[in-house]
């Protein structure tokens, strides 16, 4: 599980950099329940215009091809979405199960 997690890790970090340079970005890595859980927030808020949206999650999601292929050669689930937490933001994660 270890190469997974590397290659996990330095696969959401390299793409936040990429599609928000200069911005803070928050991490988080969790084992619980058999499962290890990787969570990272950036300060890209999500775009009020539907077309802008729609635009901007597509450019996430292709430059998050190379981290959609991992997970899943490992078995596990991956996505983004609005961050919950105050200030706002992005959540990018990834689940992969424990070995």
């Amino acid at each position: 599980m270890t190469d997974a997690a590397v290659l996990v890790v330095s696969e959401l970090v390299a793409g936040t950099g990429r599609l928000t340079p200069g911005s803070a970005v928050y991490g988080s890595l969790r084992y619980q329940r058999g499962e290890l859980s990787v969570v990272l927030h950036d300060g890209h808020a999500r775009h009020a215009h539907p077309r802008l949206a729609a635009a901007c999650d597509a450019r996430r999601r292709a430059a998050s091809r190379m981290l959609g292929r991992a997970v899943r050669a490992y078995g596990g689930d991956w996505g983004f979405g609005e961050a919950r937490e105050p200030g706002g933001g992005t959540r990018m994660w990834a689940v992969l199960p424990g070995a």
